[in-house]
This record gives structure tokens, C-alpha cells and sequence, in this order.
């Protein structure tokens, strides 16, 4: 018996992985606080998923197929903004994504079919969704830079975060010296240009019930001294009424699986990045398995 076995028990997987097709909704609502005189800006997206899941040998691939997505804001200037990311959510439908046997996304395998989706797009359909000239240039800069980058920007994504966790590593028996990290992951600020946030995603929560596992992990933020002292200390160096305690960067997610397939039953996510009271980016998703009524 080794060592780990004699103080930790054997190593078995919680979860166990097998070949799914599931149809799921997920909403998500992006709330952005910018200052005390001014409304909170909300912009809300629902989106109808089909999500393939199979392993071979050491891998798992996931196909996720975008069915219908939908958006509301209730802030007119928020508007065409809304419109022409839902047109643009329509250029590339299907995603096909290899990862570990963890669950850690390694590459996305159909960048091709990505590219000729986007050329088909622009030859159609830009003109039409975006009538200036200047914004059609924007536009396919950054378009094209993004396709580029896709792989390393989809890492960071927190839907995928999301939909496609790094959980397969989970063991059984779980006890007072068990400590699960997920592998780094980073995220842009949404206040502060330039800045980036280096993350893990930590175990706080852990029950079974029958065919049911419930895990709820929370994020350790790396770079925390290091982004303090190069940029957020001197975001409040002016400010009076506002203090560096107030800084809170968090990402939660909760989950419920089938331990018996690895599918994900129901899961949401809580983002919250804020600077103080009245400057606050959050961003709240809920996934749940699609309904017959839908």
C-alpha cells in the first residue's frame, strides 16, 4: 500500500465519464455599476445549447452546437450593441473541443471551420448587419485577430469555464487533508485596462447523494499583491470616500452531477469584480438542462 493510500484511502473517481448528448439553457446576465449617479447598465442573453460528450483513450471531446440565442437590455444606448452581438453569435454555431482526462481544455479542434464560417459571414451578412464602412473595418480587425487567438481567448471564457469544468481528477474519499485546485486560469479586467487576473478555481463544498454529486468551488486569486501594487493602489491613491479594502475580485461556481455519466444536471456561476460600491462589473449564469415545455 502506498503512503497516499495509507493516509488518504484509495483514489476513486468521483465522477465517471461516459458518451452524452445534452440539451441545455443557459442565461446570463452582465451588470455593470458605473458611478452613483448613473442606473445600473444590464445586458441578459439566453442561449439554447446542444452539448456532445465522448472520451477516447486519454481525451475528452465536446461538441457544442448553439441552437438559439436570444438577448434583452433595458438601456436604449446598450441596444445595437445587444443586436450585433447576437448577429455575431450566429457566424460560428458549432465548436468542437478536445481536453484531458481532468476535464482541462487543450485545444479547439475545428479553427478551419471557424475561419470559412467567418469568411462565408462577411461575404453575406456584413454589410447588412453593419452598414458603416469604419465599423465593418473595425469590425474584421478585430474579428480576425480574435480567430487568431480563439484557443487561448476561449480558455479564458468564463461559459466554458462554466460548461466544461476540470473535475474529472475529484477522488473519493474526500476528508479534512483532501485539497482540489483546478490548473491556472486568467481573465481579463473589466475596469482596468490592461490588467489580468491569474486564478484558480479551489474545492469549498463536496456532497453525495445517491446519483448525484454537488461541488461548489471558489476562486484564489493568484496575482493578488503583485496587481495591487502595480495598478489598483493607484486607483485609489485621489479617492477620499473609497478604500483599497473595498476591491473584491470573485468568481463561484456551483454544480450538480450525474456521478454515474459526468453530465452536468445544473450548474451556475458568479462573477464580481469591483473596485468599490458604485464601480462594479458582475456577471451571474445559470445553467440548466432544457425542458420538454422549451
Amino acid at each position: 500500500m502506498s503512503i497516499s493510500n495509507f493516509f488518504f484511502g484509495e483514489n476513486i473517481p468521483l465522477l465517471q465519464l461516459e458518451k452524452f448528448s445534452q440539451e441545455y439553457t443557459l442565461n446570463v446576465e452582465n451588470t455593470f455599476l458605473m458611478g452613483k449617479e448613473n442606473l445600473p447598465i444590464s445586458l441578459k442573453t439566453s442561449s439554447e445549447l446542444l452539448v456532445h460528450q465522448q472520451k477516447e483513450s486519454d481525451f475528452i471531446y465536446n461538441t457544442i452546437t448553439l441552437q438559439e440565442i436570444t438577448g434583452d437590455t433595458e438601456d436604449h444606448s446598450m441596444k445595437p450593441f445587444l443586436l450585433q452581438s447576437l448577429a455575431l453569435a450566429d457566424i460560428s454555431r458549432n465548436l468542437y473541443i478536445k481536453r484531458n482526462a481532468n476535464g482541462k481544455i487543450l485545444s479547439v479542434e475545428n479553427t478551419d471551420e471557424l475561419w470559412k464560417s467567418w469568411e462565408e459571414w462577411k461575404e453575406d451578412k456584413l454589410a447588412s448587419v453593419f452598414p458603416e464602412e469604419k465599423d465593418q473595418i473595425k469590425l474584421v480587425t478585430n474579428y480576425e485577430k480574435g480567430l487568431k487567438s480563439f484557443e487561448g481567448e476561449l480558455k479564458k471564457n468564463l461559459q466554458y469555464i462554466l460548461l466544461l469544468p476540470e473535475v474529472y481528477s475529484l477522488i473519493f474519499p474526500p476528508n479534512e487533508y483532501y485539497s482540489f485546485l483546478s490548473s491556472l486560469l486568467s481573465i481579463r479586467s473589466r475596469l482596468m485596462l490592461g490588467v489580468e487576473y491569474n486564478y484558480q478555481l479551489k474545492l469549498v463544498k463536496l456532497e453525495e447523494e445517491n446519483n448525484t454529486l454537488s461541488a461548489e468551488f471558489h476562486s484564489v486569486l493568484n496575482n493578488r499583491e503583485e496587481l495591487i501594487k502595480s495598478n489598483i493602489k493607484k486607483l485609489y491613491e485621489n479617492e477620499k470616500e473609497f478604500s483599497i479594502d473595498q476591491f473584491e475580485f470573485s468568481v463561484k461556481t456551483k454544480y450538480n452531477f450525474e456521478k454515474s455519466s459526468g453530465r452536468i444536471m445544473n450548474a451556475e456561476l458568479h462573477f464580481i469584480e469591483k473596485m468599490h460600491e458604485h464601480l462594479a462589473y458582475m456577471i451571474d449564469m445559470d445553467l440548466k438542462i432544457k425542458s420538454v415545455e422549451e
